[in-house]
């Protein structure tokens, strides 16, 4: 079975300068993310994915393979997932012969992971033949039962409207929603190749507690305290 992990760190940010390589407690952002796939006992093989010869350099030095640099039309501030990982798929087809099985997305903006999350997400989909795609998720603070969408004219209306009158209902009375917090994605390989699609139909929900993707600078910050507290996974 190969299973491999995809780190997919384009260079450059406007929220964050440089975050992928920017120093977080004693090492680059991007080298948690690397750590965590070279610890998982399923994933067998690490490639970070990047448009950057300086990012490459350093990935291969945390241990991650970077067996092309990444097209620049995948690596703007608008390219999709989908577009990266079909773009490293076919790279090792046509090159190595080489197709996984499973593919495994671990941000570089999340260096803070537990990896037995990784390897149970992994399990779920080895012994559930029928999931597409394994996403880690949280419950969300807010609700959009009562979230409304502003049209030009100043009227509003409810951003999901499946309940009658949701909007006005206590909070306990209404569903527990959950938002993908970008830690890990699995994905069978097929999904990609053959649907188009990072996900698939039948998505399984792994429900996680924290939420430490880091786009912000405070962010950035909350992170580095929480790994100089020694509380690194």
């Amino acid at each position: 079975m190969n299973i491999l992990a995809i780190i997919p760190a384009r260079s450059g940010s406007k929220s964050v300068k440089d975050k992928n390589i920017r120093f977080i407690g004693d090492k680059p952002m991007l080298a948690y993310s690397i750590d965590h796939a070279l610890k998982s006992k399923f994933i067998n093989r690490v490639i970070v994915s990047t448009d950057s010869i300086k990012y490459a350099k350093i990935a291969r030095e945390y241990g991650a393979e970077t067996p092309f640099l990444r097209p620049k039309e995948y690596s703007t501030d608008t390219s999709l997932d989908i577009d990266v990982f079909k773009h490293c798929i076919d790279y090792l087809d046509r090159n190595e012969k080489y197709n996984p099985d499973i593919v495994v997305q671990l941000r570089p903006t999340y260096p803070i992971r537990n990896i037995q999350d990784i390897d149970n997400m992994i399990e779920i989909i080895l012994k559930n033949p029928q999931v597409d795609s394994v996403r880690s998720i949280t419950v969300a603070k807010e609700t959009p039962y009562k979230m409304w969408l502003k049209g030009d004219n100043g009227k509003i209306k409810p951003l999901i409207n499946t309940i009658p009158e949701g909007y006005n209902l206590p909070r306990q009375q209404l569903p527990t929603v959950y938002y993908q917090n970008a830690s890990i994605d699995i994905i069978r390989t097929n999904v990609i190749t053959e649907q188009g699609s990072m996900s698939g139909e039948n998505i399984y929900g792994y429900v996680m507690e924290d939420n430490f993707d880091i786009d912000t600078e405070e962010e950035f910050v909350q992170a580095s305290s929480y790994i100089l507290n020694g509380n690194y996974l």
